[in-house]
């Protein structure tokens, strides 16, 4: 099917990805908005991501969309789809890897009930053969993910020429954050090293891997520590701090996406599991480390956005995978203090005492 630009005055961008997946897309939307010019682009995304987007001056309506079991024919998402279906989309786009025959069948339901004119997606493994127009995509990612979404919108005549990522800070952000710090007696000059042990259960680097990083790192850096992650992680948060020697500040469930950038922004240091905040430390050039466990490395390694990254990674079998629990985390176990600290130390290109 050939796509005539003129004809195309409403795009809805389907992503139901976590924060990484959306902010890696943005050079995408960007360009797609540039190519359009004429056209309005709405966005379906997960919630949490919804303030993200609606930061985007070039997205005209964000919806929401919870596409976890049991709630994926829930009413809210429902209403939504209907919603769109009303707005009569002219070009709707997947931009999410397939995982499965199952998330196939479930995308291929969103694009039916929405009833776009045209379609566009990752072909993943030939399981996206209801597109229109689509890309070709390996079962295991091969490339780094950004890279299938320039290519996909550039097949649809959108040419990316910038690929800077869009996360915009107020400094209002900024403030609320240094002032929490002060408060909390975190100075300027204090080098401040921020901990996310959160994300995914199946990326999570055992806590008290975690307690074990920051006495070592105490014995190396004049520091304080601080812990990010939602409200969901604050026992996580919790538990580290009650195991630790070390005084460290919790601020997980604290803060809003743009006071997190804001805080990972000052930090010196930040040290994560694979999930969205490492993306945005990479973003805002915060010298970073990543533990990476079950995740795609070749498609989320942050060293593609910034050379201030070291990631620690060792390959097992059962790897890369899409589980999101393990009872084995074999992949992230094997995985010591030592040789995140050592990732550590070549990122700074510092020597133990």
């Amino acid at each position: 099917m050939e796509l005539d630009k003129r004809q195309i005055k409403k795009i809805l961008v389907i992503n139901l990805g976590g924060i990484g997946d959306f902010l890696l897309s943005t050079p995408a939307l960007r360009a797609l908005s540039v190519a359009f010019e004429q056209a309005q682009i709405y966005l379906l995304l997960h919630n949490r991501v919804k303030e993200l987007a609606q930061r985007l001056k070039y997205v005209r309506k964000v919806y929401t969309f919870n596409n976890t079991e049991p709630l994926f024919f829930a009413l809210p998402n429902f209403i939504n789809l209907i919603k769109l279906r009303m707005a009569g989309i002219d070009l709707a786009i997947n931009m999410r890897t397939i995982v499965s025959e199952k998330s196939a069948l479930k995308i291929k339901t969103l694009f039916d009930t929405i009833n776009p004119r045209m379609k566009a997606g990752r072909n993943t493994a030939g399981r996206g053969n209801f597109f229109d127009i689509s890309i070709t995509e390996e079962e295991v990612v091969q490339n780094y993910t950004m890279g299938y979404d320039v290519q996909l919108v550039e097949k649809l005549g959108a040419k990316v020429l910038d690929r800077k990522i869009d996360f915009l800070i107020d400094e209002k952000e900024r403030r609320k954050v240094n002032n929490i710090l002060e408060e909390k007696g975190i100075r300027d000059k204090n080098f401040l090293i921020g901990i996310h042990p959160g994300g995914r259960p199946s990326h999570r680097w055992p806590w008290q891997n975690f307690v074990g990083l920051i006495e070592k790192l105490t014995e190396i850096f004049n520091a304080k520590f601080v812990i990010t992650g939602d409200k969901q992680e604050k026992e996580l948060g919790k538990l580290i701090i009650r195991n630790s020697k070390v005084g460290v500040l919790n601020l997980c469930g604290q803060l809003s996406i743009f006071e997190l950038g804001a805080l990972i922004e000052r930090c010196n240091l930040y040290i994560s599991n694979d999930t969205g905040p490492a993306h945005i430390a990479a973003i805002l050039q915060t010298p970073l480390v990543t533990i990476f466990g079950p995740g795609y490395v070749s498609g989320f390694n942050p060293v593609n956005i910034s050379e201030k990254t070291q990631i620690v990674y060792k390959k097992v079998a059962c790897a890369p995978c899409n589980k999101f629990s393990c009872s084995n985390l074999e992949c992230l176990k094997i995985i010591s203090t030592s040789e995140v600290l050592e990732a550590v130390l070549r990122l700074f290109q510092h020597k133990e005492k």
